[in-house]
């Protein structure tokens, strides 16, 4: 074997940062901060690193993250992972193998082990060989499958060309009307702000949502690489997102709108504008989070969906994620208890 494993310790960070930023199967769920916003929200995170054995250079590894039940069962997850050579089958493949070997040791394949399963979601639309037929198809995928994704390499004449025209004319609508957008400071009074347009929006629309909290956490740990923006109108917040900034790809996360003054479609305009900074400050793309199945005209995204669609762009189909069953029994269990 050409590598080895151990763990990263925070000198090694700034190399993980730029590994895994250039890694096209990978984004911000492999980033130390997120890794600490996940260890606010109750799961265990460890950082495993791939070390070429000849230089001790990182060459790769994961961020696996691990929740327990209080049933005393765990299962362990890798999103937007592992950071492996995907350009390149049998280097990954052999890099699978080594960080598999450290993953074992964590996970624990005895059978006094209990873990249910390994869930992994790489970010990548073709089903990698290392995933091979010891792993299933996952009943849930944790990262949505399907995704618009708006390319930010051509210049902003043609990114508005490409948008469909109602997309267009609401922009210019919102931009005559007055509307303006405000990048803020993520802080305690902003995060407030947030959440007040957003526990509004999740309420009218009867969607499941996040509290407070959760929010702060989230925010509280990824403030480097993130930034609140609000559409104001007249004075008033009326709509808000949260975008995480990360290798390339800016990615809207979280948001939401007011039902008020909906005619002066401040949305629209937010998200061109966040286009625009994210184009300036050297981001290739866009990434709108989420969007339907596409076909499925009863999917609880279908309204938001039609408005990501007015932004063009390409639907990127993703893989989703897959386990790797460790008790049967366990995981049968975890599947009938949650109902999936």
């Amino acid at each position: 074997m050409n590598y080895y494993c151990k763990y990263i310790e925070p000198g090694f960070q700034s190399d993980w940062e730029k590994l895994v930023k250039a890694n096209k199967a990978s984004g911000f769920h492999q980033s130390f901060e997120w890794a600490k916003f996940k260890n606010g929200d109750g799961w265990n995170t460890y950082k495993i690193g791939l070390f070429n054995k000849e230089t001790d250079e990182l060459v790769g590894g994961t961020i696996v993250t691990q929740f327990c039940f209080s049933n005393k069962t765990d299962f362990f997850y890798i999103p937007e992972g592992p950071v492996i050579n995907y350009e390149n089958e049998k280097a990954m493949m052999e890099q699978w193998k080594v960080l598999f070997e450290a993953l074992g040791e964590i996970i624990g394949v005895s059978d006094m082990s209990q873990t249910t399963h390994l869930r992994v979601e790489p970010r990548v639309g073709e089903r990698p060989k290392f995933l091979d037929e010891r792993f299933v198809k996952a009943p849930l995928n944790l990262q949505p499958k399907y995704t618009q994704v708006i390319d930010l390499a051509d210049d902003e004449v043609a990114i508005l060309a490409q948008m469909k025209p109602k997309g267009r004319y609401n922009i210019k609508l919102a931009e005559k009307k007055g509307v303006k957008i405000v990048g803020e400071e993520i802080n305690a009074e902003n995060i407030k702000a947030f959440f007040e347009i957003y526990d509004q929006t999740f309420s009218r629309k009867k969607l499941e949502k996040k509290d407070l909290p959760f929010f702060e956490r989230l925010m509280g740990e990824c403030k480097s690489i993130a930034k609140l923006y609000f559409a104001e109108y007249e004075g008033k917040k009326l709509a808000t997102e949260f975008v995480i900034y990360y290798g390339n790809r800016a990615t809207y996360l979280y948001g939401a709108s007011l039902d008020e003054s909906r005619e002066v479609m401040a949305p629209y305009l937010m998200h061109w504008e966040v286009m625009k900074e994210a184009k300036k400050n050297g981001f290739k793309e866009y990434d709108l989070w989420g969007i339907a199945t596409p076909g499925d005209e009863k999917h609880e995204w279908i309204g938001i969906t039609d408005f990501k669609k007015k932004f063009g762009g390409r639907e990127v189909a993703l893989i989703g994620s897959y386990d790797l069953v460790i008790q049967k029994d366990l995981y049968e269990a975890f599947l009938k208890k949650h109902e999936l």
